[in-house]
């Protein structure tokens, strides 16, 4: 039986690389994309020692040519994992439509275009996967990450309907929905207004989240990135189900939304978090 191929994007740090590593191990076939090749030589030097199947590819998801070059380079793809992404984080009246624009580039158009690049060729073979990594933020949003929210929002949105319309033709598709993880995300953020240490009316509501957001966490701790991997890969190989939170901080928060409303809701999370403002 020929191996299975999986397509990640982002995997040249944190959840994809784990992923990327933990697939190969399996025997997948792994096709590890990343924007700069170089980034990924430790990963192609793991994958080369342990005799894994894994290739590194140029892949750049905010480019339509990109994509286009990448697939036609990975052939059939069985599994599409959407990892790739970033955060715009600051108060939203502090934002420009240039910053929603390009939040939305890589967190949504960018899945978009892989979708776009393999749906078709799964749906004509009745078989496949596509995992979409979302956030806790694709269910809730929180001070300052409005526009990092709104993508994840609207990949879950983009998640459930093509659920609906390709899972006719046997192609599955999961959102996995991390809280806290203790990779390099957060110093990847582009800090706006506030949050970037401006003058402004919103500093005092930055310095009472960021002390805040470590509560969410119990003694401080974040998932670690093959954790995530693993319910990925679980996702991928057992899915049953659309959604999979993964953390305690997920967890919670996502129990504590569906079993409140909205005013319940953040009533507790300001008693929880300790919020003043």
């Amino acid at each position: 039986m020929a191996r299975k191929s999986v397509l990640i994007t982002g995997a040249s740090a944190g959840i994809g690389r784990a992923l990327a590593e933990k697939l190969a191990a399996k025997g997948y076939r792994v096709l590890a994309t990343m924007r700069t090749p170089a980034k990924g030589q430790e990963l192609a030097d793991a994958a080369k020692s342990n005799g894994w199947d894994l290739e590194i590819i140029q892949l750049d998801v905010r480019d339509d040519a990109s994509v286009k070059a990448a697939v036609e380079q990975a052939g059939d793809i069985d599994v599409l994992v959407n990892n790739a992404g970033f955060e715009v984080w600051g108060p939203l009246e502090e934002m420009t439509v240039d910053d929603i624009k390009d939040q939305f580039e890589t967190n949504v158009y960018g899945p978009f275009r892989l979708i776009l690049a393999v749906a078709p060729g799964m749906r004509n073979r009745e078989s496949g996967v596509i995992v979409n990594v979302s956030s806790v933020a694709g269910r809730v949003a929180a001070p300052l990450n409005g526009l990092y929210a709104a993508s994840k929002y609207a990949l879950e949105a983009l998640s459930e309907t093509l659920h609906y319309e390709i899972g006719h033709f046997g192609v599955r598709i999961h959102l996995i929905e991390p809280g806290g993880v203790d990779t390099g995300f957060a110093d990847t953020r582009r800090m706006v207004g506030a949050a970037a240490g401006k003058e402004s009316p919103y500093t005092e509501m930055v310095q009472d989240w960021e002390k805040a957001a470590e509560r969410l966490n119990p003694g401080g701790t974040s998932t670690h990135a093959p954790d995530v991997a693993d319910v990925i890969i679980d996702a991928i190989e057992n899915g049953e189900k659309l959604r999979y939170p993964v953390g305690s901080d997920a967890t919670m928060v996502m129990a504590a939304r569906k079993a409140m409303d909205d005013e319940q809701f953040e009533a507790a999370m300001r008693q929880q978090l300790g919020m003043t403002w």
